[in-house]
């Protein structure tokens, strides 16, 4: 196997000797020294650092999703198709007491109530009579028992996702489809607070159609308030039917004209992902065939969408942010889009294993697959006189969208992924030729030599792009510092679609670093980082502090200091990498070190990231550089109790300064925290 190293020979790389830190024990025995070698470089390509999007956590529902109105379609309780359920377990799955198995079960009716609580001549159920469509086959039926024309506190509520931030003056626009049974008199529509007052002026909507019927009208609170309802209130007795109601705010991204929340696209905006990669992660490969990320059902209007279980909670999808305003997205965000293409093949853990790391995958139609893959390419980039690209003119977008990458399937691997990808890759490269392909690997700790498989394949040289997905602890990515050294070059260009480090934070977060770092030094292969990951919402984390990307309030999005790590990295890539590096560490090593020269900017860009809960002092060995250096340096200080919430959203925040520079003397390195120096 052929060994290239950036700026690290073979004799350097066994003075490689690690430090203990991480529990926060010292080594007070030999700080480490920091070697950097300006005559010594190497052409690199950037890191290319994206999005991994995966509707997990309510990072698209309740929060980037605009929609104020959970379930919305009636569908939120519709259990995993083709999963049959006997005596509280799913049937035909292995393990089915395991992880993730539980049976699903959901409020018909979540986020619905009457109101007042104690009584309401008002009587709500989900019902499967007279469906909209073959797509939406729930509704809400309401049966109005009594006079309620001088009853006004009798209404119907939605409370949405943890409640609906009511912005004074603003509108919200408010559609729904409506029944009349044998109900004779109209609707009153409403925005009230926390207790059920009116926090804006009614409008009337007519109900007496014996057909479906949609009817609109806009809201407009006359206060503002920060978790309030929408309310509809019946003016009669009778019964009727409503299905599809949705409201959103007009001050979504785009001046209204999407689905997104205003606030949220700015922070992705901001920072300015290379590429988003989508549907995911298990969405993509489901658990069945039933439950796999089908595309041509997330498009169109609403009403015709069904919307999806998943695995992950909050377990559903109303695909309002479907494969259509992925693309979208993107172009707002100035990303590449990545789609993940389903192979056929599902989830590991939902069939048997043959022989070790074998699985039984179903027996699937691959041509129906690829044909799939096609359609999905041509509604993408296809020309508007294509059966495809006609539709995506229609749905109001003729220009191509900005596709790049197609990654075929998600954690797929072994003897049949092997030969479906080629048949996958055969058919598409022959007709888009100029799109990246991306291949899986195995997934598990214990599968830490993913790239031995690519051998494996029916043709390794088809195998382009590699995906790798590590969950690993913090020793782990403290250990493979170096991994990416040893990869044999000329093979396959190097993506890592999932990353996650186990561990406290901020140890997990740096260590994290660590990884990012390796992926510079290593820029020959072309790398790619997916981050993950990238949203949660703060209410369904039940206020619990985690790092992902963005945290979402229904009022708020606020960047962690995982936002302003990774934007660290986003900011500050190189094209040329030097010979740096940390020797002489006993035990594991804890500090790490990338340095490399911007041909753009002119600057050489040296970053250090501490994991010690104390100052790391470095003796420094550099070869090429002056004794007094004026650079600009940004530092990220971590503290394991300090972070960013809705509370607190500024706590943890990069500080920038002017500072000169000695290579001469010793470095200082403050305790968690990661520093990047620019300079000419």
């Amino acid at each position: 196997m052929k060994t290239v190293f950036c700026g690290i020979t073979l004799s350097c790389l066994c003075c490689f000797i690690f430090a203990q830190p991480i529990a926060g024990q010292t080594n007070n025995i030999n700080e480490g020294v920091l070697h950097i070698n300006k005559k010594k470089t190497t052409k690199v390509s950037p890191v290319k650092y994206g999005f991994h999007y995966e509707e997990i956590g309510m990072m698209g529902e309740g929060a980037l999703h605009a929609e104020m109105i959970r379930n919305r379609s009636f569908e939120e309780a519709t259990p995993p198709a083709d999963l049959a359920v006997k005596n509280g377990l799913y049937q035909d799955v292995p393990n089915p007491l395991g992880k993730n198995k539980d049976v699903f079960h959901a409020d018909p009716l979540i986020g619905w109530i009457t109101y007042p609580f104690s009584y309401a001549p008002i009587f709500i159920e989900r019902t499967s009579e007279n469906p909209l469509n073959e797509e939406n086959k729930y509704s809400m039926l309401v049966n109005v028992t009594a006079d309620i024309a001088n009853d006004p506190e009798a209404m119907i509520l939605n409370r949405g996702y943890y409640g609906m931030n009511l912005r004074k003056d603003s509108v919200y626009n408010i559609s729904l489809y409506v029944k009349s049974l044998d109900y004779k008199a109209s609707l009153q529509i409403t925005l009230v607070d926390e207790l059920g007052k009116p926090a804006s002026a009614p409008i009337v909507l007519d109900v007496k159609n014996k057909e479906w019927t949609k009817v609109s009208g806009a809201l407009k609170p006359n206060r503002s308030v920060k978790r309030g309802m929408l309310a509809i209130r019946p003016l009669s007795v009778g019964r009727f039917q409503l299905d599809v109601v949705s409201m959103f705010p007009s001050y979504t991204w785009n001046n209204g004209k999407s689905v997104f929340r205003a606030d949220i696209v700015q922070n992705l905006k901001e920072y300015a992902p290379d590429f988003i990669r989508f549907p995911g992660g298990c969405i993509v490969h489901g658990v069945n065939e039933a439950t796999m990320y089908h595309w041509k059902k997330t498009i169109g209007p609403i009403e015709n969408r069904p919307g999806q279980w998943s695995k992950w909670a909050p377990y559903y999808r109303t695909d309002g942010i479907g494969y259509h305003e992925f693309y979208e997205l993107c172009e707002y965000v100035g990303a590449d889009a990545m789609y993940v293409v389903p192979t056929g093949m599902v989830c590991t853990g939902w069939v048997r294993q043959k022989s070790p790391w074998n699985f039984i995958q179903p027996e699937v139609d691959l041509d129906a697959y690829i044909q799939d893959a096609l359609d999905a390419i041509e509604y993408a980039i296809g020309t508007t006189t294509t059966k495809w690209g006609a539709l995506r003119a229609r749905n109001g977008h003729p220009e191509p969208f900005p596709l790049k990458y197609i990654e075929i399937g998600n954690e797929d691997f072994g003897p049949v992924y092997w030969e479906r990808y080629e048949k996958i890759y055969q058919a598409l490269h022959k007709v888009y030729p100029d799109l990246i392909y991306i291949a899986n690997s195995i997934i598990g700790k214990e599968n830490d030599d993913k790239r031995s498989d690519i051998a494996r394949f029916v043709n390794p040289k088809n195998v382009k792009v590699f995906d790798e997905h590590h969950y690993q602890p913090v020793e782990w990515a403290c250990e493979q510092h170096y991994r990416f050294d040893n990869y044999e070059r000329g093979v396959a260009d190097l993506f890592i679609g999932e990353l996650g480090i186990d561990g406290r934070y901020p140890y997990n977060l740096l260590a994290s670093g660590a990884v990012r770092m390796s992926l510079e030094r290593n820029g020959d292969m072309n790398p790619l980082l997916a981050e993950r990951p990238v949203m949660r919402h703060w209410d369904f984390m039940e206020q619990r502090n985690m790092q992902p990307m963005l945290i979402n309030g229904i009022d708020c999005s606020i960047k962690t200091p995982f936002y302003y790590l990774s934007e660290m990295f986003r900011d500050n890539t190189f094209d040329v990498c030097l010979d740096a590096g940390i020797r002489g560490m006993t035990g594991l090593q804890d500090v790490f070190v990338t340095m490399g020269y911007d041909s753009k900017s002119k600057e050489y860009i040296l970053k250090l990231i501490n994991l010690r809960k104390k100052e790391a002092v470095l003796r420094t060995e550099v070869n090429g550089f002056g004794k007094n250096i004026q650079a600009q340096k940004i530092i990220l200080s971590l503290e394991p109790d300090k972070s960013n919430t809705p509370q607190t959203p500024e706590v943890v925040k990069p500080v920038q300064s002017v500072t000169t520079l000695n290579l001469d003397r010793d470095l200082k390195i403050e305790a968690t925290s990661m520093v990047v120096y620019r300079f000419k």
